[in-house]
């Protein structure tokens, strides 16, 4: 509908408030609480690419994705959080930022090894950018 709202996504792959359960972005191959055998095309689906569904959407005029893996990323974060804040101040219509993020605790393994994931197999299915900028 083009509102002025902005919206920050933190994808890590599983509801984890709840106890780690599959999510609609966890990847194939990834085990959780409600996966055990991992995610399997076959059985639960392909995760869901959110950015490039909403890119299609008439009145989404900013998405960007980005991480938080590294310093570099981290300061590319900011800045796109606050191109999609201005977005909204300045009434264009809705953006969004979708932020890959670690989950140590569910994920099973160190943070320093969630950060490597991100950067090594995460971004290989969510690749970092922008995905539409009409706000200018």
């Amino acid at each position: 509908r083009g509102e002025n709202i902005s919206v920050v996504f933190v994808n890590n792959g599983v509801y984890g408030m709840t106890g780690g359960q599959m999510a609609p972005t966890t990847l194939l191959g990834q085990r959780t609480a409600t996966s055990q055998f991992t995610r399997r095309a076959d059985k639960e689906g392909f995760p869901l690419k959110i950015m490039e569904m909403m890119a299609l959407l008439p009145g989404v005029v900013y998405l960007e994705r980005t991480s938080v893996h590294s310093p570099k990323e981290i300061i590319r974060t900011k800045t796109a959080i606050k191109k999609a804040f201005q977005t909204q101040l300045e009434g264009k219509g809705f953006s969004m930022v979708e932020v890959l993020s670690p989950c140590p605790t569910y994920w099973g393994i160190s943070p320093v090894e969630a950060m490597e994931r991100i950067g090594k197999e995460v971004i290989r299915e969510y690749p970092l950018g922008v995905i539409k900028d009409h706000a200018a």
